[in-house]
């Protein structure tokens, strides 16, 4: 799989095949990546990530994504998909690539996630990859 910087790929995958291959092409063609919430102990985790932050950071996060896309970074009735974008910002901003699964985000979710994603994606020069296995 080619993958260049500043762009948002999405993989669907409803066995998990694909994974290890996305593991083994990133190692070999980006030093720092990260996989966001896959069901296995070195994917790291939302809740985990999301609890050791303070809420002042919280919220300087959330203006700084709401700059970046243009817009109001709130969702209406997703708290946990806003904490997936939160988590993914700070990781796309130590990390080449970053790889999330959409485990736990409705489709609608996953819609904004991607939309505003490219946006952030572009503005950092990093790579997204959006996991699907629905």
């Amino acid at each position: 799989m080619h993958l260049e910087k500043g762009k948002l790929y999405i993989v669907n995958d409803h066995d998990f095949t694909k994974s290890e291959h996305l593991k083994s092409d990133l190692k070999k063609h980006f030093g720092k990546y990260i996989f966001l919430n896959f069901p296995d102990e070195n994917s790291l985790k939302v809740y985990s990530y999301y609890e050791k932050m303070k809420n002042r950071s919280i919220k300087e996060v959330k203006r700084e994504i709401s700059l970046i896309i243009g817009e109001d970074f709130e969702l209406e009735d997703a708290e946990y998909s806003e904490k997936v974008m939160v988590v993914s910002y700070l990781l796309l901003q130590e990390n080449t690539a970053l790889v999330v699964h959409t485990a736990g985000m409705s489709w609608h979710s996953i819609d904004c996630f991607k939309e505003r994603f490219i946006k952030i994606a572009a503005f950092l020069d990093r790579i997204v990859i959006v996991y699907n296995n629905k």
